[in-house]
């Protein structure tokens, strides 16, 4: 080879790392492009995610008030009921008082005021007892503050909150969890669990006129352990589908009340700030 030809395949091979070096810059600068597409677009899919996890909870703050409402109803009306009754038999005593009276009608009016006065005690004794349960449900649901708790409590509070909903479903919810089990954990994330779980419940295994049941179940196993299992004897969960539960997103009652997101917050709340794990079985 002679100099011009080695000039020339020098020029070539020049012509062609430039070439090369233009094309590397241009996929780098395309890549680089996409990469940053792709993380925009992941961080919006998170802020979705995080708004839908936030309306999650919204709901549920929602469900909790709907269920102060009504269980509330009950013993106020009662009590209103009363004390509008009493308000009437108060005045027909004045009037006897007027026009004279016997022994046995001042008899008949003690009677009754002290009978009317125990309903309303009661009802208004009932009707606080509500508002303390669903105060401190309320403070646990808004907070991840860790305090000392009862799991029976903790189980019956929630309960009481979900009564607006549990009462529409003939299935009944039974509670199989000893009174001593005493927690040191974060019962407003632990409470969503079970909220969570016994919508899920609901929602998936049963018709409002189905009858059946939920069991929820509590154990010490181990030294600081507790395993709580939520069951029911609903239809069960499709195979195809077992693996898939704790998905975001993922639904089989797209439309009819499921985000996809109630049990993917399960999961998160037990292996996150609970520190435990969980795992689901159907048969």
């Amino acid at each position: 080879m002679d100099v011009t030809e080695r000039e020339e395949s020098r020029q070539k091979i020049e012509s062609l790392n430039a070439e090369l070096e233009s094309r590397v810059l241009a996929r780098t600068a395309e890549l680089r492009a996409t990469n940053e597409e792709l993380s925009q677009t992941l961080k919006t899919l998170q802020l979705a995610k995080d708004q839908l996890v936030q309306s999650e909870k919204l709901a549920a703050l929602g469900s909790l008030v709907a269920g102060v409402a009504h269980e509330l109803n009950t013993p106020i009306g009662n009590g209103l009921t009363v004390a509008s009754s009493l308000e009437h038999r108060v005045q027909t005593f004045s009037g006897l008082l007027d026009a004279g009276m016997r022994r046995s009608d001042l008899q008949s009016f003690v009677d009754e005021t002290r009978l009317a006065a125990e309903i309303i005690t009661r009802n208004l004794s009932r009707a606080g007892h509500l508002v303390s349960s669903f105060k401190q449900v309320a403070v646990d649901q808004t907070s991840s503050h860790r305090r000392s708790f009862t799991l029976a409590s903790l189980i019956a509070e929630n309960l009481l909150t979900l009564n607006a909903v549990t009462r529409k479903y003939a299935c009944r919810i039974e509670v199989q969890v000893a009174a001593h089990i005493l927690m040191e954990s974060y019962p407003g994330p632990l409470g969503q669990v079970l909220t969570n779980l016994i919508n899920n419940a609901l929602l998936h295994g049963f018709q409002p006129e189905d009858s059946g049941r939920i069991v929820i179940r509590a154990e010490t196993v181990g030294e600081g352990w507790v395993e709580l299992t939520v069951g029911d004897t609903g239809k069960g969960i499709d195979p195809d589908n077992l693996h898939r539960i704790f998905e975001p997103f993922f639904t089989t009652r797209l439309g009819q009340g499921g985000s996809g997101l109630g049990l993917h917050i399960v999961h998160n709340i037990v292996g996150g700030v609970l520190g435990g794990r969980i795992k689901v079985d159907s048969v």
